[in-house]
């Protein structure tokens, strides 16, 4: 997420460049919502805190409110969305996640907050209203563009079988594009202008153009103020019109203005290596949840756990105690069991107390966004891969190749479909 990217540098950076703006006025009607100028006016010094951490130059102020407003748009509207779906952060899922920033920043919670209450610019209350922004768009987006999306089991089958999956196990990549949007059913005069737009960026990056400088200033991605960064992908998470290109790529190169439907595209290879996916170590695990509810507080549920755990300590069985109180259907009638658990399946706060907990001992009860746990780890082992984790690993494959064209086609819909009003400033 956003903000994620953004608190070390909101903890620890010092002046910025002022942008004088009035900061009581209206900056754009998005529907029945209103952005306003002091919001456009935060995120631009977010913006350039990032830039200049990055060691990336600074756009022209002009070209960043453009590229700043055009992200917020895209955002008012998915929040507004969201809104009418019903779609909520309950306060634990919220709690969980500003936990989990303030351990990534070494703090307790506690330091987080006081950290960010006394840091100019920011509060602990925005940055939390903030995440929970973020966390409605993802939760609205995985709904949206995954029933966009039908992955066959002749798909699969035929991904595994082919060289790209056979590929896919063994190399990833690490890349940045830059996109050049189209509107919905664009004109021939539109198309050219993109075009053109974006063989003159391919242009200033063969001659030495800096490629996240371009990209904070003309992309109009989602990812356009990280430098147009995608992370790092396996061969077969690469969305299909990049896949050929890249393959033939070497690091450092930048491809020529590649086009779909929603626009053009400009990708670089930052790097690549082999990955030997053929192993996989496993963890075999019970856990016993309690979960906050209506009807029972976070700190219910905690001293709850705590009950519990004091009955393991004196020699109760697991299996017998999940049974009897774990709130987690699918396994408590197996006693808490969770069988051979593969990396990336469980949450990160849940794999992280898997992985530190010894092969017989069980953990101290710890909190994740869905309640109180405490596990059991009861084996471990090295798997080679079988048939069903291959057949997960190629839909998950073929789910992010695609994702993100169905993505940027989504987005363009609700533009096209919203009102949008942009003020003069």
């Amino acid at each position: 997420m956003r903000v994620l990217s953004l608190l070390l540098l909101i903890l620890l950076a010092g002046p910025v460049l002022a942008v004088e703006q009035s900061l009581d006025r209206i900056a754009v009607v998005v529907d029945n919502s209103v952005i306003l100028e002091s919001q456009v006016h935060e995120r631009i010094l977010d913006a350039i805190h990032q830039l200049q951490s990055n060691n990336t130059p600074v756009p022209p102020e002009e070209v960043l409110r453009d590229q700043i407003i055009h992200q917020m748009i895209l955002e008012q509207i998915q929040l507004n969305l969201a809104q009418k779906a019903g779609i909520r952060i309950s306060d634990d899922q919220l709690n969980q996640a500003m936990a989990e920033m303030a351990a990534q920043n070494h703090l307790t919670l506690q330091q987080f907050q006081t950290q960010l209450d006394h840091t100019p610019g920011t509060s602990y209350t925005a940055v939390r209203a903030q995440v929970a922004d973020e966390m409605k768009i993802q939760q609205l987006r995985n709904h949206e563009v995954s029933a966009r999306m039908h992955i066959t089991q002749q798909e699969v089958d035929a991904f595994l079988a082919s060289p790209a999956g056979q590929q896919a196990m063994s190399n990833e990549y690490h890349l940045a594009h830059i996109f050049i949007a189209l509107p919905d059913q664009a004109t021939p005069e539109q198309i050219q202008a993109a075009q053109s737009k974006a063989d003159s960026i391919e242009q200033q990056l063969q001659h030495g153009g800096n490629f996240a400088q371009l990209a904070a200033a003309d992309s109009q991605a989602d990812d356009a103020l990280q430098g147009g960064d995608m992370g790092w992908r396996g061969a077969a998470q690469i969305p299909s019109l990049f896949s050929d290109v890249v393959s033939h790529m070497k690091v450092g190169d930048v491809s020529a203005p590649l086009r779909s439907d929603s626009g053009f595209h400009i990708v670089k290879l930052l790097d690549q290596h082999s990955a030997d996916h053929h192993m996989v170590h496993q963890i075999r695990c019970r856990h016993i949840l309690i979960k906050p509810s209506e009807v029972q507080t976070s700190a219910e549920a905690q001293a709850r756990i705590e009950q519990i755990a004091e009955k393991l300590k004196k020699g109760g069985d697991f299996a017998q105690l999940a049974n009897l109180y774990s709130e987690d259907p699918g396994s408590a009638r197996q006693g808490g069991d969770l069988g051979w658990v593969s990396p990336g399946v469980m949450i990160p706060a849940f794999e992280k107390v898997m992985d530190a907990t010894p092969v017989g001992q069980t953990s101290a009860p710890f909190q994740t966004q869905f309640g109180w746990h405490i596990l059991k780890v009861e084996g471990a082992r090295d798997q080679d891969m079988s048939q069903s984790y291959r057949e997960e690993l190629a839909r998950q494959a073929l789910f992010r190749r695609d994702y993100d064209e169905n993505l940027q086609a989504w987005l363009r819909e609700l533009r096209a479909q919203a009102y949008v009003d942009i003020k003069t400033h």
